[in-house]
């Protein structure tokens, strides 16, 4: 595809390895660096980065073997390592802990966060993560993925540029993120959700008996 940017996914998890790949910890370790060896070594190829397939499982087992498959990566010329939630099970204390390990075993290493839905915390595990130091945020428009879903990105940017004061986009663009989730919907062909967090016709409205008679009030 000789495309410029190239995301290897590998495995961290060391009960993966054994079970699901049928190999060795030590020949896993050798094949996530020559994955990346071999992208880097493509005239076309930019950057590559690393996806730690079920970093937090692999990490809550085996931390020690979690980590030589993020120095597998990094030895490889691998620019960014990012953090997989990828059962969608880890709750955002956990990803924070862990994301500040990582921070402080690697230091200076780009960091980012892929989190699934399965636990309707994607969204909080991926904020906890850019608050440790994470500057890389994989998602979704409106949390379309697999199983649950992947963090919704709408949630994910509006939280950081009007919670936190990030930013995250060109001047502007925040004003109409309701206009790109519901574009997204419209070519997925799937209905708006009035429920969606920022974007959705029920976020911030005033429906309750007390808040309605108040705003009638003022």
């Amino acid at each position: 595809a000789h495309a410029a940017v190239i995301t290897i996914v590998g495995k961290t998890w060391d009960l993966h390895v054994t079970e699901v790949l049928g190999t060795t910890l030590d020949e896993n370790l050798r094949m996530i660096a020559d994955s990346i060896a071999h992208c880097k070594a493509q005239p076309h190829v930019t950057e590559v980065l690393y996806d730690a397939e079920h970093f937090f499982d692999g990490f809550k087992a085996n931390p020690d073997y979690a980590i030589k498959s993020l120095l597998a990566a990094l030895s490889a010329g691998a620019r960014m390592l990012i953090l997989c939630d990828t059962n969608g099970g880890t709750l955002p204390e956990d990803v924070a802990d862990r994301v500040n390990k990582v921070k402080l075993t690697l230091p200076g290493v780009p960091l980012g966060i892929h989190c699934h839905n399965d636990s309707d915390v994607a969204t909080a595990n991926t904020l906890a993560a850019v608050y440790q130091g994470a500057t890389q945020v994989q998602g979704t428009i409106n949390g379309i993925g697999e199983r649950c879903g992947n963090a919704d990105l709408i949630s994910v940017i509006a939280n950081l540029a009007l919670k936190r004061g990030y930013d995250v986009l060109a001047p502007g663009s925040v004003g109409r993120l309701t206009e790109l989730s519901r574009y997204v919907y419209e070519i997925a062909n799937m209905n708006f959700r009035n429920g969606q967090p920022f974007v959705g016709g029920s976020a911030f409205a005033h429906k309750g008996g007390m808040h309605a008679h108040g705003v009638a009030r003022v």
